[in-house]
Formats: C-alpha cells, sequence, structure tokens
C-alpha cells in the first residue's frame, strides 16, 4: 500500500514529541500589523532527538525556513541551536544530576507566514486535526479593528459514534467540556458539586454507550467469523444503537467487558458474537485513534497588534493572551473548537492629518478675514 508522505511526516511529528509534558507545551501565535503573522511551536523531546543534526532527521518534519532552537525551563529564555552539544548535554546534567534532560529541556520550532491561512495549512498537529484561520481588519481612521480566529477541527476517523447530545444540553457539555458558558456562576461550593456530579453521571454513561458501540462494530467488522448467528449482519447492526442505551451499559461502573457482553448474550439469546469475536485482545485493535484525538493538547498563547478588546474565552494578562485547546474541547461543537481576539491599533498618522486638516481651516479662517478686513 502506497502511504501518502506528508502522513508520514504528521505521524513522525506525532513521534517526535511523544514524550511532551502538556503543562509546559505551547503554540504561541503572533499576528503583526500588515496581516503576516509568526507561529511558535515549544515542547519537550528526548536527549536523543536534541542532538540530532538538523539535515538527518527534521526535513522530514519541516523545512529549512523553521528556526529551531531549545531552551532550558525556569532560565533567563536564552535559546540555543539545534543539534545539542555533548558539552552542552554534561553541563545541564551536571547542574541537575537527579532529574531528566527531557524535563528540563524544551525545544521550539518557529516560522513566520505571509497569511494567516498558510499559517494554519502549515499546522504541526496531531494527525487528524486541522486549522483555519481568519484575520479582518477594519479601517476606522483614528484606528484599526483586528479580529483573528482559527478555528481547529478533527476530520480523523470517527472517535465518539454516539454523539454527547443524546445525554447532555449543548450548554452543558460546552460546560464540561470547556468551561464555558459558566452554569456554576454564583453557586456555593456545595452547588457546584452537585452540578458537576450530576454531568459525571450523564458522561460516563455517554462513554459506556460509545464502549458498547466499540464492541458492536468490531463484530459487525468481523461477522463472517461469527459461527452460527442468531441473525444476519444487518439486523445486527440495526439493533446495536438501541442496545447501547440499555441501563445494564449506562449504568456500569466496574468498566467491565463482560457486563456488556452479557447484554448481548441476553438480548440474542445466544453466546455466538462472545465466544467467536469478542476475545479481550481484539477490544484494543482499534483503539489508536484515540490516542491520536486525545494528543491535541496544548497551551495557545496569542499576541494581537496594539490594544485587545476583546480575549474571547482567553485569559488576557496584558501582553498575550492565554487559551487551552485541545481534542476534548472540540467535542461539543462537532468536532471544532475556535479561538477568537480583536485588537485596536491606534493609527497616530490619522491623528496628525487631522490636526494638521483642522489647522489649516482655522489658518486659512484667519487668513482670510485679515485679507478681508484689509
Amino acid at each position: 500500500m502506497k502511504t501518502n508522505s506528508k502522513t508520514i511526516a504528521v505521524m513522525m511529528l506525532v513521534l517526535f514529541m511523544a514524550s511532551c509534558n502538556n503543562k509546559d507545551s505551547r503554540m504561541l501565535t503572533v499576528i503583526n500589523e500588515d496581516g503576516t503573522c509568526i507561529r511558535e511551536y515549544a515542547f519537550h523531546t528526548s536527549e536523543k532527538n536534541l542532538m540530532i543534526p538538523l539535515e538527518e532527521e527534521f526535513d522530514s518534519l519541516i523545512d529549512k525556513h523553521w528556526e529551531l532552537t531549545w531552551s532550558v525551563i525556569g532560565s533567563d529564555s536564552l535559546r540555543h541551536p539545534v543539534p545539542m552539544t555533548q558539552t552542552q548535554v554534561d553541563s545541564l546534567q551536571g547542574k541537575n544530576p537527579d532529574s531528566h534532560l527531557s524535563d528540563s529541556v524544551m525545544v521550539h520550532v518557529k516560522k513566520q507566514f505571509s497569511t494567516v491561512q498558510d499559517m494554519s495549512d502549515h499546522l504541526l498537529m496531531a494527525e487528524g486535526f486541522k486549522a483555519n484561520s481568519k484575520l479582518e481588519k477594519v479601517f476606522k481612521w483614528f484606528y484599526t479593528d483586528y479580529t483573528f480566529t482559527e478555528t481547529f477541527v478533527y476530520d480523523g476517523p470517527s472517535v465518539f459514534p454516539i454523539p454527547i447530545s443524546r445525554f447532555l444540553s449543548a450548554d452543558s457539555a460546552s460546560y464540561w467540556f470547556t468551561g464555558h458558558p459558566d452554569l456554576t456562576r454564583n453557586c456555593s461550593g456545595q452547588e457546584k458539586k452537585e452540578v458537576l456530579d450530576k454531568m459525571e453521571v450523564k458522561v460516563n454513561q455517554w462513554l459506556n454507550a460509545n464502549w458498547f458501540a466499540e464492541i458492536c462494530k468490531i463484530v459487525a467488522d468481523n461477522y463472517d467469523m461469527v459461527k452460527n448467528p442468531p441473525v444476519s449482519k444487518e439486523a445486527f447492526v440495526s439493533q446495536c444503537d438501541e442496545l447501547a442505551m440499555h441501563p445494564d451499559v449506562l449504568n456500569d461502573t466496574d468498566e467491565k467487558v463482560d457486563d456488556f457482553k452479557k447484554v448481548l448474550d441476553n438480548h440474542f439469546h445466544s453466546d455466538a458474537y462472545t465466544s467467536s469475536i469478542l476475545k479481550s485482545d481484539s477490544l484494543e485493535d482499534d483503539s489508536g485513534r484515540y490516542g491520536t484525538f486525545l494528543a491535541f493538547n496544548t497551551n495557545y498563547d496569542l499576541v494581537m497588534p496594539g490594544r485587545v478588546t476583546d480575549a474571547g474565552l482567553g485569559e488576557y494578562d496584558g501582553h498575550v493572551i492565554h487559551y487551552r485547546v485541545s481534542g476534548e474541547r472540540t467535542i461539543p461543537d462537532d468536532y471544532k473548537y475556535s479561538i477568537m481576539a480583536t485588537s485596536r491599533v491606534t493609527n497616530i498618522w490619522a491623528f496628525i492629518v487631522t490636526f494638521l486638516v483642522i489647522a489649516l481651516a482655522i489658518g486659512s479662517f484667519f487668513i482670510r478675514r485679515r485679507i478681508a478686513s484689509a
């Protein structure tokens, strides 16, 4: 089978970032007044990867237009070129002999783009995700408003065939996975716990239903291996959705696959599926997409031109807007998650031009009066 080279590059990048500490990993976006932008990724990696020469390995992940450096966490943010030398490795390990080098060093991958969409088209992220960006500039003479939006979309293999909307309202699902809208505002601690406990029950039921749907999918995909099936494949598939909502499935709290198997046996009055297909090793064959989906988990920092007037769902510290983006946050909105911010740049030249025009008008007025009175 011929494999797309771009897919291989993405897979290699995922492996390269596999040791990433999500607390420290970061995606920084800088929007410039002229519409150009800068994207920088920061993440942990292994000592081995840090010492690989650029021309030997990184060409398959990033082109030579990306700037690749490393820095030490908690230092003065001084950047060093990759590859790391053995002398640098020995020096860092000598200062922290009880810790792993990969825990204290961050890799930085940086590039400037001519447009925000070009930046999104070169997203270095987990396989299955893509991004779309939009930058709007509204000129208002004395100032210009900038609105930047970036939407992350998961378009890989289906992760959760049973939607969360069957268990939680749109607002409740959004609050559980993103924290917005804040449904517990003005609630006491006890009241917040009650709200979250009720949501957790529904979320666990949703996960159970999807787990059961996964089991049914394994059976359906291997239906020709079932000995003496009690119903046709079409009939089996048509009943799986209803069975996924069975109380014994939804309310199972022990995470026992055997309990789910019993639901199938009892419903079809046969152990044909559980005795031939549903073995312990087969239930994990198709679980890779979950890891890929959850691998998208990073801090997102945004720097806008001028003064920020709306940080959207982010936290603005006066210089940088901080967001959190992850695969889980895409679940409530049909596997999409957007960050948005608006800023305002003061057009100093507009004030100067306006002042000159007013001054010229006033000067002309007095000149005409003087001429008229002469």
